[in-house]
């Protein structure tokens, strides 16, 4: 069976607040009450972008980008074997989310205070987008997740929101995790399970536009556009 959307909600918060003890406890319950392996998966990355989505400090983004990246490598796996030690893996992820949360004491949300000013009422959805492109080249954070979410919220194609963020990753050089995180992000949209899944786009673009970046790290972008 899969995890119900309230179940989802509940080891969302519980990886962001509890101990370690308390979210193995509660993954060993989930397992031997039939819930399946790539459900809590799911589940987990979404905790995984909870990391990036709570993380205000420019420096703390490493370490909620680590964590989505390595259970995106996780679930990669879990989606495509038979091995008789998927289960395990499971708490190696849920710890790594954990031990992040706990470390950097990401206990609160902190979305629903930055976007409260924008919801993205009377702009299309090209220039929402275009917007989207502005704020993350800005490094601005809150108007960024405004703009996704407001981009989001409105139900419009996701294609397209991925190929814009898309591009804006590529106008970064020097560090490989803009563009890493970004697939990443994509790859688990596209599999994802959950009632969340729109969260993981959402802590894409607020990556790239918390992530500290290198000193001129646009130059090829353009030369390129040059």
């Amino acid at each position: 069976t899969a995890l119900t959307p309230a179940e989802v909600e509940e080891l969302v918060d519980m990886l962001m607040t509890a101990d370690a003890a308390t979210v193995w406890a509660r993954l060993t319950a989930h397992l031997r009450d039939g819930v399946s392996i790539t459900s809590l998966g799911d589940a987990i990355q979404i905790g995984a972008a909870e990391l990036i989505l709570r993380t205000t400090v420019g420096r703390q983004f490493t370490d909620g980008q680590h964590p989505f990246d390595y259970c995106n490598t996780a679930n990669d796996w879990l989606r495509s074997t038979a091995s008789p030690y998927r289960a395990r893996v499971l708490y190696l992820m849920a710890n790594f989310v954990n031990d992040s949360a706990r470390a950097n004491k990401l206990t609160v949300a902190v979305l629903d205070r930055e976007c409260a000013a924008d919801d993205g009422a009377a702009r299309s959805p090209q220039a929402l987008l275009e917007e989207l492109d502005e704020s993350i080249l800005a490094f601005d954070v809150p108007r960024t997740c405004a703009v996704a979410r407001a981009y989001l919220a409105s139900g419009a194609d996701r294609a397209a929101y991925q190929a814009a963020v898309a591009v804006t990753a590529c106008k970064f050089q020097d560090d490989p995790h803009n563009q890493k995180i970004t697939h990443s992000s994509f790859e688990e949209y596209q599999h994802n399970s959950t009632h969340l899944r729109d969260r993981l786009l959402l802590a894409s673009a607020r990556l790239l536009a918390g992530w500290p970046k290198m000193p001129g790290e646009r130059e090829c972008y353009a030369r390129f556009t040059k």
